[in-house]
């Protein structure tokens, strides 16, 4: 069962959500706690778990976007809920921002909090579910930290020539993402000068993304000459500090919880499906008009256009790194209509995914000369 705590100045209200027939086995919520302002509620946060917060957002003392600010900065709850009236959405909005699951109107019925429940319980399976997959990586941590064991694995598969050399850093990125949000306080001592927010790493050109140029052109000279194996293990610890300075950009923004925030790592993570704004929304379990405002707010473009700008980017690696044709790399990225990833394909650089192709391959062969 997950653990409730109700915060509201007004008993009434607390009783309120108390007696609605939706608690128990048939939610598989119960409500372990009440308090009566934000100072009350972090009191009983510090001394006992819970899995979800509901708290109105004008109390006196503190009121509910300063509770969500403390609950967000030292992680006490993994879900809140603001329940407010329509005209306080601007404060509502507020504590999205800083990482509140959804809010509510009031006044509230049984059949508005069922289909709360409903939602915060998939999540809470769904963020469950993920820590009992990556508990083996606590053990593992200190290895898989470790730059001679991780240059020593990638360096073989990639004398082998194998693809999945590539693969493996994705897989490195993901998993670290992944221990990051089980276990922030070791990922921080072992990438402890953490300084830049994720949006400059996602979006910039020294980002995530010049990491697959970095091991391509690692791929490329191996294939140039016949390195030794010392020679191999150099040139890939080059691409390895690659890996690490994003990781230091990636905890900062891995710490907090928003959904701007998981919105981007769920693009991430999906690059090969057919995404959607409504996609995105359902899987946050929060609505599409909510995600859509505040990723605008806070990345500063709609989250359509920053799928089609990864979807985008990933296609030109694609097109410079391997001899896919048009339509094998529309379909790896999840694009069903070949002809329209063309179309987005040539708003984004001007000019076709072909002639991308002949035209960079091109400069790099006048630069080599």
């Amino acid at each position: 069962m997950y653990r409730v705590l109700i915060v509201d100045d007004l008993e009434v209200l607390r009783l309120e959500l108390k007696r609605m027939r939706v608690w128990g086995e048939q939610s598989g919520f119960v409500i372990e706690g009440e308090a009566e302002n934000g100072l009350d509620a972090l009191r009983k946060l510090r001394e006992k778990s819970y899995d979800l917060v509901i708290t109105d957002i004008r109390m006196p003392v503190m009121d509910g976007i300063e509770l969500m600010k403390t609950i967000s900065g030292e992680r006490l709850a993994p879900c809140v809920v603001l329940l407010s009236d329509y005209t306080e959405y601007g404060y509502a909005r507020e504590g999205l921002l800083y990482g509140a699951f959804d809010y509510l109107g009031k006044p509230v019925d049984s059949e508005i909090i069922g289909d709360l429940l409903g939602r915060v319980k998939k999540y809470l399976d769904n963020k469950r579910q993920e820590i009992e997959k990556i508990q083996h990586l606590e053990d593992m941590a200190g290895e898989a930290f470790y730059p001679a064991h991780y240059v020593d694995k990638v360096s073989e598969l990639l004398i082998k020539g194998q693809d999945s050399a590539l693969n493996a850093v994705d897989e490195l990125l993901k998993a670290v993402g992944e221990a990051l949000d089980h276990d922030p306080g070791k990922a921080l001592v072992i990438l402890e000068n953490a300084t830049e927010e994720i949006f400059s790493a996602v979006t910039a050109e020294h980002g995530w993304l010049s990491l697959y140029k970095d091991i391509n052109d690692f791929r490329q000279s191996e294939k140039d000459g016949s390195p030794s194996w010392e020679d191999i293990k150099e040139r890939f610890s080059a691409c390895y500090v690659g890996l690490l300075k994003f990781l230091k950009k990636f905890i900062v923004w891995k710490d907090s919880d928003n959904p701007v925030k998981r919105a981007c790592l769920y693009v991430l993570y999906h690059i090969g499906d057919d995404i959607s704004v409504r996609k995105v929304a359902e899987t946050l379990f929060i609505s599409k008009a909510y995600l859509s405002e505040l990723f605008r707010d806070m990345a500063g473009i709609p989250l359509s256009e920053y799928i089609s700008m990864v979807k985008i980017e990933r296609a030109k690696h694609l097109l410079l790194t391997t001899s896919m044709k048009g339509y094998e790399v529309a379909e790896a990225l999840g694009y069903s209509d070949h002809e329209y990833f063309s179309k987005v394909f040539k708003k984004s650089t001007g000019i076709s995914p072909m002639a991308y192709r002949r035209e960079i391959s091109h400069q790099q062969s006048e630069m080599i000369k």
